[in-house]
């Protein structure tokens, strides 16, 4: 009977050692560890596999007014936003709940939960109360675990403390689009008294464990240093992230033509302290300019991507881009019958700009070099003399070869001058950036009622 018992005796104990335990959670209401603006840390210790928990805590209204509650706990928050821990408060009592999407719950390192922010109404001693009936965590089996709920004591009013906490930033870093967004800045936090050694947390997504922090952003981001004797300080942090120059580049013309390839480039922006100017014209010359609204000549045909990196007072560059500038072949048609009788059609001998993509019969073709092209039809954009040659000069002549017109430098069309219906012969010669030429014809004019 007795090897019975003591077979039993040593089931029962063996079932027991493989059970699982765990250690009393503590909730602590740190009044001993408050900040300026009277921040009363929360601490927690030995949360594991959490799923949801409860608090409930009564503060003395008379003296203090609950504000808000910062410096939270990103590992409550990693499922969401939806799922941060709640705080709010009703009179006397703040009420904070949290509920777990992870079936398996969370097991967060000791710390601090987040920080209670009071503003004081008066002067005496605060005191602080949980409701501990109203106060429960529950494990990822929705089991409620043992529990204790401490407040370190009451608080004096007015708030005083030898305990400060600084920042020092020693890396600076310039706000951009990249996938990074800027994030280069580094800072260290030091801290005050209380009682050494310290023990660091960041609160950025990185949860960085060291007094020096790196790739910080432009958001705030809280630092948590917790002393040797149980209280965790913290501060919010604000890097300074300088803007980076926001601009616009243009190019006029918005297309040139290889004989006149004289571009006018110009920055559209409202920055007042842009100190650098790198333009790339992008072309096998490597064409660069280093101020504001330069002017460049091509000496090629192609499609250009144009750059333009500046670099602000703070140190922050910027690149913008201006793709696919073109620089084309003239090549252009000479009308050989013009109507100037004042229909509006026809009426005045104007020369074309052929873009070998027409769809107007013998028009359509590929352009190599720059010229006059003889065609069936000649259609397309208006040439403009004086923006697509350096000079040109035209003389016509009558079937007796008296010149009846001449003009240099001409504009851009001709009226027939007056001159009786007939056949006229013409000389056009031109020069260009890289090239000249000579072109000759005839043109008839109809309809001029002489």
């Amino acid at each position: 009977m007795r090897q019975k018992l003591l077979y039993a005796l040593i089931m029962i104990m063996g079932f027991i050692g493989l059970s699982k335990s765990y250690a009393q959670i503590e909730t602590r209401l740190a009044t001993q560890c408050a900040l300026h603006s009277v921040e009363v840390p929360i601490n927690y210790k030995n949360l594991e596999n959490i799923k949801q928990f409860q608090l409930q805590l009564i503060f003395d209204d008379n003296l203090l007014r609950y504000d808000t509650s910062l410096y939270h706990q990103p590992t409550f928050a990693e499922e969401g936003e939806s799922y941060k821990i709640k705080v709010k408060a009703s009179n006397d009592t703040i009420f904070v709940n949290w509920v777990c999407a992870n079936l398996d719950g969370i097991s967060p390192v000791d710390g601090l939960m987040f920080s209670l922010v009071f503003e004081e109404l008066g002067n005496g001693t605060a005191s602080f109360q949980w409701i501990e009936n109203n106060c429960f965590y529950k494990n990822k089996d929705n089991l409620i675990i043992d529990d204790t709920y401490v407040v370190d004591g009451d608080l004096s009013l007015p708030f005083e403390t030898n305990i400060k906490m600084s920042f020092d930033q020693f890396q600076f870093s310039c706000r951009d689009d990249s996938e990074s967004g800027g994030c280069k800045a580094q800072a260290e936090v030091n801290l005050e008294g209380g009682v050494r050694p310290y023990n660091y947390q960041w609160l950025d997504k990185y949860q960085q464990k060291d007094s020096i922090a790196i790739g910080l952003c432009q958001a705030p981001v809280a630092s948590v240093v917790t002393d040797a004797g149980g209280c965790s300080y913290a501060s919010l942090f604000k890097p300074v992230i300088y803007p980076a120059a926001v601009y616009e580049i243009s190019a006029n013309p918005e297309e040139v033509y290889i004989t006149t390839p004289v571009v006018d480039f110009s920055i559209e922006t409202d920055e007042l302290y842009i100190e650098t100017y790198l333009w790339n014209f992008g072309d096998e010359a490597n064409g660069s300019a280093k101020i504001a609204n330069p002017t460049y000549v091509y000496d090629e045909i192609g499609t250009f991507q144009i750059s333009l990196k500046t670099e602000n007072m703070d140190g922050c560059d910027t690149i913008v881009y201006l793709k696919n500038y073109e620089v084309k072949e003239l090549n252009f048609c000479i009308p050989n019958v013009f109507t100037p009788n004042g229909d509006g059609i026809n009426d005045t001998w104007v020369f074309k700009i052929m873009d070998g993509n027409s769809d107007s019969g013998s028009n359509t073709k590929s352009f190599k070099e720059t010229g006059f092209e003889e065609v069936e039809q000649c259609s397309g954009e208006d040439l403009i003399f004086d923006q697509h040659f350096k000079s040109s000069h035209i003389v016509l002549l009558n079937r007796r070869g008296n010149v009846v017109f001449e003009c240099n430098n001409c504009t851009d069309y001709w009226d027939g001058g007056g001159l009786p219906d007939g056949v006229y012969f013409y000389v056009f010669t031109w020069e260009g950036q890289y090239s000249n030429g000579k072109e000759q014809g005839n043109v008839t004019i109809l309809g001029s009622g002489k």
